[in-house]
C-alpha cells in the first residue's frame, strides 16, 4: 500500500512519504511543488507553472524543464497527474491542518468557548517552523509566502485577544513586544501590548508604547494614532479599572437549589425573559417570593448564557445586619473574575466596574430580601440584556420610580393552590379524604411557609386526625407581629409556636439556642458544644428539627435556619441560658481552632486559653479543612463576640485567624479581625493581648509596605514580652522584626536579631524550637552571603527537623536547598527544595510553593540544566495563575520574562 504524501510548506518545504524523508529538490523543483500543491488537486498549465517559476524572466527552454522537474519528483515517489492541460498533484498540507484549526477556533470563539479556542489556535501557530515556502523562489512563491504571512499574523493576533481576555497577560508579553518589531505601525497589535502590559501593573510601560507608536506614526506617515488608540491611551492614563480585569469569560452559576416541591404560580412562570430589565416581586413575609425567583430562574436559566448572580440581601433579617451594596458588589466583581487586587475601594467604583463588565452580557442577577431601593439601585446593570429580579416584603416604590421596574405583587395562593401544596407535602389520598384539611389551609391564610410547617407536623403524626391538628394550631395564641394579617386570620407564629410546642424537650432547647448561633450555617459539633452534649445527641435535635422544617441541612452535617424562623428562635431564648450557650458555642470555636493553629505549627508560641466550659466539644480537625469550612462561621462569631462582651474570645480569635487569612491573602478581612482583636485586648485590660494583636497588625502594616508601623508596632510588643518573660513570645517577636528588617535590606540587623532570638534556646533546651532559630539565623547568614556558618547552622536545624510542624519543615528545608544551591550543590539543592515543596503543597501554601519552585529553577540554571529550569519556572507559573494570593503578583512577571530568556538561551 502506497504511504501518503506530506508537504509541509509552512517553513522551508519538507516531503514524507510515511516516515520517509523525500528530497524536494532545488529552489525552483520546489516553486513547481509548491505551486502544484497548493493548487489541491487542480490542473495547472504550463504557461500558469512556468510564470509562478519564473516571472517575465522565463528561459526558452521552461516547458522542458518544468518536465523534467516532474520527472525527478515522480521518481521520488510524488504522484503527479498529467493531462493535455498541464499537471495537477495531491497531498496532505501542514497548511490545511492550520486552516482547519483556525477554523475550529473560530468556531469555539464565536460560543464563547474561548479556553478551547486559544489551544486550537497555539497548536495551529505550533506548525509554523519559520517564513512559509522558506527559500523557494519565483514570483508565485513570493506571492503565497505573503499571503500566507498575512494568516498566520491574523492567527497569532487572535491568539493574542484570546490570552489577554483570560488574564494570561504576563505570558503574552514578550510574544507582544517581538510582534510589535515588526509590525510598528500595526495599532490594534500595539494596543493588545498596551492593555497586556497595563493589566500586568506597567502602568508607566503601557503609556511608552503609545507615546512610541505616535511618534512613528506621525514620522513616517503624517498622521495620529486612530481614535481607538487614542481612547485606550486615555482610559490607561486615567487607571480605568475595567481594563484590569483578568477574566471576562466566568460564567457564574449561583442560583440556589431548585426547590423540591413546587405548585402553582402558572401565571407568574409563564412571563418571559427581557420583558422587563428590572421585576421586583413584592409580598408578605413566607408568601414564597424567593421560591417563585428560584424556580423560575432555574426555568429559563439557559436564556441567560452569560451565567446568575445570587446574593441575599438580609433586608429582613434580625440578628444580621443588612447586606451592603458595596460588599455585594466586591463578591460579584470576584465571581465575574476580578482579582481582589482590582476591586476599586469605594462604592462609586464598584458599580461602575460592574456596570462595565455586565454591559454587554445577558445574566441573571437575582438579589433576594432586599429592604429598601437604596439597596439595589447600585447593583443594577447600566445597560444590556441582562435582567434583575428583586424580591421584597414592600413595594420599593423609589426603585420603580428611579427604574421603571415591573412590579409583581405576590399575594398568598388561592385556596385550591394551596391545598395543592399541602397534598404535595403530605399524602394526597389524605388531604382529599378528610375535609379538615381545608380548614388548615384556611388556617394558615393560605401562606406557603405555614403550611410548610404545618404539612412537617402532619406527616411526622400520621395517625393523627387532620382535625386535631386544625384544633391545636386554633389553639395557639402567640402571634408572630410580623406575619399576620389585620383581621388576625393569617398568624404564622401560631404555626411557629405549635411547630416548636409538638417538638421534643432537647430539640425545643436546641431551637432556642440556635436563635443565638450567628450563621451562616452550623454544625452538629457547634450546636452540640452550645446544648452541652455529645454529638450523637446533638445531632439527634437537628434531625428532629429538620424533619419539623424549621432547619435545613443545606449540606452534609451543615445546617441552615430561615430568618423567619430564628426570628421565632430568639424571642423564645432565655437571656441567661442563652447567654452560656453563646459562651460555649464561642469556647468550641476558639479552641478547636487553636488546637488545629497548634497542630499546624506545633514549635511557635500559642496564646494561654482559659479552660473551655463543661460540655463544649474540642475536635482535632485537620487545618486546612477546617479553615475552609468554618472561615465565614469564625468571622461571625468573632463579630459575635465582640457584639456579645466576650473580649477575651475575641482578641484570642482574631489571633488564631492571623496566619489563615493572611497565607490566602484576604487582606481586609485581616485587617478588619486585627482591629477587631486589639480593641477587645484593650476594653480587657489585657497588655499581653494588646501585644499579640499589634504583632497580627504589623503583618498587615508589612504587606501594605508600611515597614515603619510594623517595626514600630513589633518593638512595642517586644518591650511586654521582655516585661512579662515570655521567652517563646520574645522569640516569636524577634523573628518577625527580622523578616521586617530583611524587607528593609537591614541584613545585619536581621541576623542580630535571630542570633538574639537563638541564644533563648541553648542546646539541650526545647529541640523544635531551638530548630526554628537555627534555621533563622542559618537564613540570616545566607542573605548575607555568608554560606559556611549558614550551612552549619541549617545542617544542626536538619537534624531537630522531626520536632517541626510542616510548615517549619519545610522552612527548615527550603534554606538548606538555597544554601546548597549557593555552594553549587545542585543535587543536594534538588533534594532540599523537593522536600519543601512537596509540604509547602499539601498544606496548601501557594506563595510558599511558589517562591520555593523559583528557587529550586534558579539552581538548575546556575548548574547549566536549561530545559529543567524552564520545566521549574512553568511549574512556578502554573501555581501563581492559580491562586489569588496577592504576594504572587510580583512573581508572576518575574517568572513570564524569566522564561522568555532561558528559552531564548
Amino acid at each position: 500500500m502506497t504511504e501518503p504524501i506530506r508537504i509541509d510548506l509552512l517553513g522551508p518545504v519538507i516531503v514524507r512519504a510515511g516516515e520517509s524523508a523525500i528530497d524536494p529538490g532545488p529552489p525552483q523543483q520546489q516553486a513547481l511543488l509548491a505551486a502544484l500543491a497548493l493548487r489541491r488537486g487542480v490542473t495547472a498549465d504550463t504557461a500558469a507553472l512556468t510564470q509562478e517559476i519564473w516571472g517575465v524572466g522565463a528561459p526558452a527552454s521552461a516547458a522542458a524543464i518544468i518536465r523534467n522537474y516532474v520527472h525527478r519528483l515522480r521518481r521520488n515517489g510524488l504522484t503527479i497527474a498529467s493531462t493535455a492541460h498541464g499537471y495537477a498533484a495531491e497531498a496532505i498540507l501542514d497548511l490545511d491542518l492550520f486552516e482547519q484549526l483556525v477554523a475550529d477556533a473560530d468556531d469555539a470563539r464565536a460560543t464563547g468557548d474561548r479556553v478551547g479556542a486559544a489551544a486550537f489556535l497555539r497548536k495551529g501557530l505550533a506548525l509554523w517552523r519559520g517564513p512559509a515556502l522558506a527559500g523557494v523562489v519565483g514570483p508565485g512563491a513570493e506571492s503565497w509566502r505573503t499571503e500566507l504571512e498575512q494568516r498566520r499574523l491574523a492567527a497569532l493576533t487572535a491568539q493574542f485577544e484570546i490570552d489577554i481576555a483570560l488574564g494570561r497577560h504576563h505570558q503574552v508579553l514578550p510574544h507582544l513586544r517581538t510582534a510589535i518589531e515588526d509590525r510598528a505601525l500595526d495599532e490594534h497589535l500595539r494596543g493588545l501590548l498596551m492593555t497586556a502590559l497595563y493589566r500586568a501593573g506597567r502602568q508607566a510601560d503601557a503609556i511608552a508604547v503609545y507615546q512610541d507608536g505616535r511618534r512613528l506614526l506621525r514620522d513616517m506617515l503624517g498622521v495620529d494614532p486612530a481614535p481607538e488608540l487614542q481612547s485606550l491611551y486615555t482610559r490607561i492614563l486615567r487607571s480605568d479599572p475595567a481594563l484590569r480585569v483578568a477574566d471576562d469569560d466566568v460564567r457564574p452559576a449561583q442560583l440556589p437549589a431548585t426547590p423540591a416541591i413546587f405548585v402553582g404560580r402558572g401565571n407568574e412562570l409563564l412571563r418571559r425573559p427581557g420583558e422587563a430589565q428590572t421585576v421586583v416581586i413584592a409580598g408578605m413575609a413566607g408568601v414564597g417570593k424567593t421560591t417563585l425567583a428560584v424556580q423560575w430562574s432555574h426555568r429559563h436559566r439557559d436564556w441567560f448564557v452569560d451565567g446568575q448572580l445570587y446574593t441575599d440581601l438580609r433586608g429582613y433579617s434580625a440578628d444580621r445586619a443588612a447586606a451592603q451594596p458595596a460588599d455585594v458588589l466586591e463578591e460579584f466583581l470576584r465571581s465575574l473574575g476580578v482579582a481582589a487586587v482590582d476591586v476599586p475601594s469605594d462604592l462609586t467604583g464598584r458599580a461602575s466596574l460592574f456596570r462595565t463588565l455586565v454591559a454587554n452580557r445577558r445574566m441573571l442577577i437575582l438579589l433576594d430580601n432586599a429592604n429598601s431601593a437604596g439597596q439595589v439601585l447600585d447593583l443594577l446593570p447600566g445597560a444590556g440584556e441582562s435582567v434583575v429580579v428583586v424580591t421584597s416584603r414592600n413595594d420599593l416604590p423609589g426603585l420603580l420610580a428611579r427604574t421603571g421596574a415591573r412590579l409583581l405583587r405576590l399575594e398568598p395562593p388561592d385556596h385550591e393552590e394551596a391545598l395543592d401544596l399541602l397534598a404535595a407535602r403530605v399524602a394526597d389520598d389524605r388531604i382529599r379524604a378528610e375535609p379538615a384539611a381545608h380548614d388548615l389551609v384556611d388556617l394558615c391564610g393560605r401562606l406557603p411557609l405555614a403550611l410548610t410547617v404545618v404539612a412537617a407536623r402532619a406527616t411526622a403524626r400520621p395517625h393523627v386526625p387532620l382535625a386535631a391538628i386544625a384544633a391545636e394550631l386554633r389553639a395557639a395564641h402567640q402571634p408572630l407581629d410580623a406575619l399576620r394579617t389585620p383581621d388576625d386570620v393569617v398568624n404564622v407564629r401560631s404555626a411557629l409556636s405549635w411547630s416548636y410546642g409538638a417538638l421534643s424537650e432537647p430539640a425545643a432547647r436546641t431551637f432556642r439556642c440556635l436563635g443565638a448561633h450567628p450563621g451562616p450555617d452550623v454544625t452538629v459539633n457547634a450546636a452540640a458544644s452550645m446544648l452541652a452534649c455529645d454529638a450523637t445527641a446533638g445531632r439527634a435535635t437537628l434531625d428532629e428539627l429538620t424533619s419539623a422544617h424549621l432547619l435545613t441541612e443545606h449540606r452534609a452535617g451543615r445546617f441552615t435556619m430561615h430568618d423567619l424562623v430564628r426570628s421565632f428562635a430568639g424571642e423564645l431564648a432565655d437571656p441567661k441560658t442563652d447567654r452560656g450557650a453563646v459562651h460555649r458555642m464561642l469556647d468550641h470555636y476558639l479552641h478547636t481552632t487553636h488546637a488545629v493553629v497548634r497542630r499546624a505549627y506545633p514549635v511557635r508560641h500559642h496564646i494561654a486559653l482559659d479552660p473551655p466550659l463543661a460540655g463544649v466539644l474540642v475536635l482535632d480537625a485537620d487545618p486546612v479543612a477546617w479553615f475552609d469550612e468554618e472561615h465565614p462561621v469564625l468571622l461571625a462569631a468573632l463579630d459575635l463576640a465582640v457584639a456579645a462582651g466576650f473580649d477575651r474570645h475575641a482578641w484570642q480569635l482574631s489571633w488564631l485567624l492571623r496566619d489563615h487569612l493572611n497565607q490566602k491573602g484576604l487582606w481586609h478581612q485581616l485587617q478588619v479581625s486585627q482591629q477587631l482583636g486589639a480593641a477587645a485586648a484593650a476594653r480587657c485590660n489585657d497588655p499581653v493581648g494588646e501585644a499579640y494583636c499589634l504583632r497580627g497588625l504589623a503583618v498587615m502594616d508589612v504587606n501594605m509596605g508600611r515597614h515603619e508601623t510594623a517595626l514600630a508596632r513589633l518593638r512595642q510588643a517586644l518591650g511586654v514580652f521582655l516585661e512579662t518573660g515570655e521567652k517563646d513570645a520574645v522569640a516569636d517577636c524577634r523573628n518577625q522584626i527580622l523578616a521586617v528588617l530583611l524587607d528593609d535590606g537591614d541584613k545585619t540587623g536581621a541576623l542580630d536579631e535571630a542570633l538574639k532570638a537563638l541564644a533563648l534556646y541553648p542546646p539541650g533546651s526545647h529541640p523544635g524550637r531551638r530548630a526554628a532559630a537555627l534555621n533563622t539565623v542559618s537564613w540570616a547568614y545566607a542573605t548575607l552571603e555568608r554560606y559556611e556558618p549558614a550551612l552549619v547552622h541549617s545542617q544542626e536545624a536538619t537534624s531537630l527537623i522531626d520536632h517541626l510542624g510542616p510548615h517549619g519543615q519545610a522552612a527548615v528545608w527550603d534554606t538548606l536547598g538555597y544554601i546548597q544551591s549557593r555552594l553549587g550543590d545542585c543535587d543536594g539543592a534538588e533534594h532540599s527544595f523537593g522536600r519543601a515543596i512537596e509540604l509547602y503543597q499539601r498544606f496548601d501554601a501557594p506563595f510558599r510553593h511558589a517562591d520555593t519552585l523559583v528557587r529550586l529553577g534558579q539552581a538548575y540554571e546556575a548548574a547549566g540544566r536549561i530545559q529543567t529550569a524552564e520545566d521549574t519556572y512553568r511549574k512556578a507559573l502554573s501555581v501563581v495563575t492559580d491562586n489569588d494570593d496577592l504576594r504572587l503578583s510580583p512573581l508572576s512577571g518575574w517568572l513570564s520574562e524569566r522564561l522568555q530568556d532561558v528559552h531564548g538561551s
